[in-house]
């Protein structure tokens, strides 16, 4: 029997040939000892073997603190509210930081450092009237080093309209970053209006500056209607009563309906016509006590009767050519009645002149 068969009869009683371990390339090469057991290479782990185990409830038995806690899942609504919450926080952390900017601007910043008076047109030196501007600016009662914005300028514009009546118009302001601004407008004595008690010195926008027993002189004599309670306050403004004796109490019809314009809108526009036909600087009276009987005396020589407003503007033109032009109009010595009322049937407006008997 050769080597070959006895190994094969070996082998067959030693057990089974496809039992045999099986030797690795570096055993047969002598890189490894006989006997010594090869090494597997390290299982990957699946996803769903390294997902935590979920934590056992404390209250039943094998309860195990140290087991690994399974993580909840955070839904859509609650990264909504934790993304509100962080926009809000940040919203009130602005709205802190304005706030101490602003307490630190207002008290430590914004100082009252300068005063200037000016006109309404922003030039300067200001026409400030029988007043002066140290007496405005006394009037203010405003500390230098005060915070500029630790008073009312509607307050202060309403005390210097009350103490300073020949002031037409005044005005408070406070410009950055440290000036206290008055703005006046001076008053002058247009009017004089008789009342209940004795005579008024208005402005022109009817302001009482003055009150007086007599008649001033050298001012435009005013016939406005009063109430009958009335009694005068200087520094106000007053607005006359609207009467028309062709509407008496009854309610307006529609040949009417024209009159009813206020005394102090017929006012306006009357002051406003004679300005623009130059005709304001010789006026001497005006009356608007009756709104259907309206009229203005010129140069003390020359009644004109306007009637109603209906076509006042018209009205004063006609006044105008008959005052103003020597050559085609009344002569410079001219006394009378000049009637400008009457409107004819085909709605034309003539003027007719009655003169003054010697």
């Amino acid at each position: 029997m050769d080597r070959n068969q006895r190994s094969r009869r070996q082998k067959s009683v030693s057990g089974s040939y496809s039992q045999a371990p099986k030797r690795s390339m570096g055993s047969r090469m002598g890189l490894e000892k006989p006997g010594t057991p090869r090494q597997q290479p390290p299982k990957k782990s699946s996803p769903r073997s390294q997902r935590p185990t979920q934590q056992i409830n404390p209250q039943k038995a094998g309860y195990d603190p140290a087991a690994p806690k399974r993580q909840r899942r955070v839904t859509q609504a609650e990264i909504i509210r934790k993304r509100n919450r962080r926009r809000a926080m940040s919203i009130m952390a602005v709205l802190a930081v304005l706030a101490v900017g602003a307490f630190v601007s207002l008290n430590l910043l914004f100082k009252v450092a300068f005063f200037r008076v000016e006109n309404f047109d922003r030039t300067t030196p200001a026409d400030t009237g029988i007043y002066t501007s140290d007496e405005l600016i006394n009037a203010l009662n405003i500390e230098k080093n005060s915070n500029l914005f630790g008073f009312s300028t509607a307050e202060k514009t309403r005390q210097l309209a009350q103490q300073f009546p020949y002031l037409e118009q005044v005005q408070v302001e406070v410009q950055m970053p440290a000036t206290v601004v008055v703005k006046v407008q001076p008053a002058v004595e247009r009017f004089a209006c008789m009342y209940s008690g004795g005579w008024m010195v208005l402005s022109d926008s009817l302001k009482i500056l003055r009150t007086d027993v007599n008649q001033p002189d050298g001012l435009i004599l005013l016939s406005i209607a009063l109430p009958t309670d009335f009694a005068p306050t200087v520094g106000q403004n007053i607005t006359p009563e609207s009467y028309n004796s062709l509407l008496g109490g009854e309610q307006a019809t529609a040949e009417t309906a024209g009159l009813q314009a206020s005394a102090m809108q017929t006012l306006t526009e009357i002051l406003d016509g004679l300005q623009t036909y130059n005709l304001f600087d010789g006026t001497t009276a005006i009356s608007v006590q009756d709104l259907s009987d309206i009229e203005f005396t010129y140069q003390n020589r020359v009644q004109v009767k306007l009637g109603s407003e209906t076509n006042l503007a018209y009205k004063l033109r006609l006044a105008a050519a008959a005052l103003a032009d020597p050559e085609k109009g009344l002569a410079a010595s001219d006394k009378g009645v000049l009637d400008i009322s009457t409107q004819q049937s085909n709605g034309d407006i003539r003027a007719y002149f009655a003169p003054d008997e010697p």
